[in-house]
């Protein structure tokens, strides 16, 4: 029975130590075929336009019906190196930026205290700016207590690149 109890508790303190040691990043989703990648809310409405050395990209918020609190920030992080800043959103709503990630990467915040999205409504007017040809973004919406709502989601982002008037595939044909 001692020889059971000690078994019992050291793996009782193994469980801790995994559970307590676990790892410091969020766990997110990688998105799935049907573009809807949080649980509460999801960025929709995505476009981009190209900018000197980067691209811009404009979307909205669509919280879901479903979803058991209004959204008061989405918080956004690049998960590679580089520079991605807010360049516009909502009226009443505010943005920030946190450049001091030790890996490089850039966070930022859009967040409103006194006009949430409510659930089962849209929010347009939302803008960031990637000084890159595509960015991989790691975002979640969360409560007026900065909780999270939902679940930890990740969007690819690119821009189109502009194509030549005479690809290759056509200087080709002219030759056939």
């Amino acid at each position: 029975s001692i020889l059971t109890i000690s078994l019992i508790l050291a793996m009782l303190v193994g469980m801790s130590n995994t559970i307590l040691g676990g790892t410091r990043t969020i766990p997110y989703d990688e998105g799935d075929t049907e573009g809807i990648p949080a649980a509460a809310a999801r960025l929709c409405n995505i476009r981009c336009n190209r900018v000197p050395g980067g691209c811009a990209y404009t979307f909205d918020i669509e919280v879901f019906e479903t979803c058991w609190k209004p959204i008061y920030a989405l918080e956004i992080e690049a998960l590679m190196e580089g520079f991605v800043e807010p360049v516009s959103w909502p009226e009443e709503w505010r943005a920030t930026t946190n450049t001091s990630n030790p890996v490089g990467t850039c966070s930022m915040v859009f967040y409103t205290v006194a006009d949430p999205v409510s659930p089962g409504m849209v929010l347009t007017g939302f803008g960031l700016v990637s000084y890159s040809g595509s960015v991989s973004l790691r975002w979640f919406p969360t409560d007026s207590d900065g909780i999270l709502v939902g679940k930890v989601s990740r969007t690819d982002l690119s821009c189109p690149t502009a194509t030549e008037t005479q690809s290759w595939g056509s200087i080709k044909a002219i030759y056939r």
